[in-house]
């Protein structure tokens, strides 16, 4: 049995863009047979050009994210892991966990370890419930890891019911909170004093999270005692061709102990 952790490019997103290729590719075709004018003609093999371009960077990116391909997920999943200065025992919870992936790396790097994860499970990403479980089986750790529905506005659990929290890539595509931070205190709410974090996001991206050097002097005052920030595409090696606006720009790690 093989887990199965999808991909951070939906395999919907590339039939849509394909299919937009060819529909662009039979207009063209279209109006090389009929008079429709050098103007119109033009814009339709413009259109088909910046669509094909998409899909080959897309297709690019699904192969390279794919854990049997360039495996960068996985990279991506061991970097905000190997950030948590925990000694592994106790409880951990993973906000976000997709198909459980960082969850269950988790769960393998400290196997003294009980983790939960949780998710909305919306119908955006092609994960499930199901899936999770069934990775973790795959993977050994079935009797160590939870997956629960749940969302990151308001978690189902108690203040400091965990010993460690992570997340990743989450809090920006939560889209019924423009107010991230409050997603942030909301993960650090069920951590314990004294626990550890290590929650990944574009906190570098002006436009989802505003000026985040004075989210890390709020949360420096009042939320935890210890906070470090690093930028992750200079520690994660990213491929120069990956980073196009709204994908790998601006990700930065947050990580310390409340």
């Amino acid at each position: 049995m093989k887990p199965n952790y999808g991909n951070w490019i939906p395999k919907k997103l590339l039939v849509l863009i394909a299919a937009v290729a060819f529909m662009a590719g039979a207009l063209l075709i279209v109006s090389s047979c009929f008079a429709w004018g050098w103007l119109l003609s033009t814009i339709i093999a413009l259109l088909l050009c910046l669509v094909v371009v998409l899909l080959t960077y897309f297709t690019l990116s699904y192969r390279a994210f794919s854990h049997d391909g360039g495996c960068f997920m996985e990279k991506v999943h061991r970097y905000v892991a190997d950030s948590l200065p925990w000694n592994g025992e106790g409880t951990l919870l993973d906000v976000g966990c997709g198909a459980g992936a960082l969850t269950i790396l988790c769960a393998k790097k400290f196997p003294k370890a009980q983790c939960t994860g949780i998710d909305y499970w919306g119908i955006k990403w092609d994960y499930s419930q199901r899936m999770c479980q069934h990775n973790a089986e795959a993977e050994g750790v079935a009797d160590r890891c939870t997956f629960l529905h749940g969302d990151a506005n308001r978690l189902d659990f108690a203040d400091e019911s965990f010993d460690a929290v992570v997340s990743n890539f989450v809090y920006h595509e939560v889209t019924n909170s423009k107010d991230k931070e409050r997603l942030i205190r909301e993960t650090l709410r069920v951590l314990k004093k004294g626990g550890v974090f290590a929650l990944q996001d574009l906190y570098g991206q002006h436009s989802v999270y505003g000026d985040f050097e004075k989210t890390i002097e709020r949360l420096k005052a009042d939320a935890v005692s210890e906070i470090h920030y690093a930028d992750s595409c200079k520690e994660i090696p990213v491929p120069k061709w990956m980073m196009m606006p709204g994908m790998l720009p601006g990700v930065g790690i947050i990580y310390g102990r409340k």
